[in-house]
């Protein structure tokens, strides 16, 4: 912490990934006076992941939840721009589409009605995107033939981001108006007030808890039935050198994410059980033989 906080805070932050950066970012930009508390460093823990893929529900059964979703996958790129503007940082942001291989016969009934919801709901204002089925890869061996024997869905809505690229530019964008403290764990939380480590307690008149497995027990005075554990994901980047406008491919839980710089991103595991958390193991080198099998194009990497 190279700074002391001020007595009070329009509004408190508690937890410094991709959501209470998102957060300051917003109130900065309400004129709110903001604190943000972080017990590591910003975006150290899940936030600072490898795949950053940005993609819709399933336009069947649309609901509401969906809809919000949907409208803020959109309304990102604009955000991104604006940003990327103010701070000179690349996010590393573009709207590449996924592709969904199709690998039985009954998936492609499922696809037929997919598509046709999609052409219902997936829009905005001006914005309408969709989802087709074709017979062949988008490019040859992306993904090979043989994963997709019934053919697969496009949709030019998904996107990728760097998250690394765009926890960094939330950061600079918001450090001149936020007060940021990092290596500094709120050990407690009142309705008015929280507690530091070193007992300083600290007024404000809104707070956001958004501190990961962490949340939970703050929040136990407010929800004790509140109830969560980790998960633990794995993922890897591969040294490629590919055209960085290439889809998303997603099958069975594999994701490959080719990113700005030609890397690829592969993913991921998750995990309920597990030693420690911050270690790879076999499980990963399963991914990544499964993305080696689907995509002839990084078996080398």
């Amino acid at each position: 912490m190279s700074q002391s906080p001020h007595s009070s805070y329009d509004l408190a932050i508690v937890g410094g990934g991709v959501v209470g950066l998102w957060c300051a970012y917003f109130a900065q930009k309400a004129g709110l006076k903001t604190a943000l508390f972080e017990q590591g460093r910003l975006a150290s823990g899940a936030s600072g992941g490898l795949l950053g893929a940005l993609m819709p529900h399933m336009p069947t059964q649309w609901n509401q939840k969906k809809q919000f979703q949907l409208e803020g996958l959109i309304e990102l790129e604009q955000l991104v721009a604006e940003i990327e503007s103010s701070t000179g940082a690349n996010c590393g942001y573009r709207r590449v589409g996924r592709v969904l291989p199709l690998t039985r016969e009954e998936h492609v009934l499922d696809a037929k009605k997919r598509s046709e919801a999609a052409n219902d709901v997936w829009s905005h204002d001006a914005h309408r995107f969709q989802m087709c089925l074709q017979n062949k890869p988008v490019v040859s061996n992306w993904p090979v033939k043989s994963s997709m024997p019934f053919g697969c869905t496009v949709d030019d809505i998904s996107a990728r981001i760097n998250p690394r690229g765009l926890t960094s530019a939330l950061t600079k964008a918001i450090a001149s108006s936020v007060d940021i403290f990092e290596s500094c764990a709120v050990t407690a939380i009142s309705p008015n007030n929280l507690t530091l480590p070193d007992g300083t307690s600290i007024q404000f008149g809104s707070i956001i808890v958004t501190a990961g497995l962490g949340s939970f027990d703050l929040l136990k005075p407010f929800a004790p039935s509140l109830l969560g554990r980790p998960v633990k994901g794995q993922a890897a980047i591969l040294n490629t050198k590919l055209p960085t406008d290439l889809p998303i491919i997603y099958q069975n839980g594999v994701y490959l994410i080719v990113h700005e710089d030609g890397r690829t991103a592969i993913g991921s595991t998750s995990e309920r059980e597990f030693e420690d958390p911050s270690t790879t193991d076999l499980l990963l080198d399963e991914i990544i033989q499964k993305a080696r099998d689907i995509c002839p194009l990084v078996a080398d990497a």
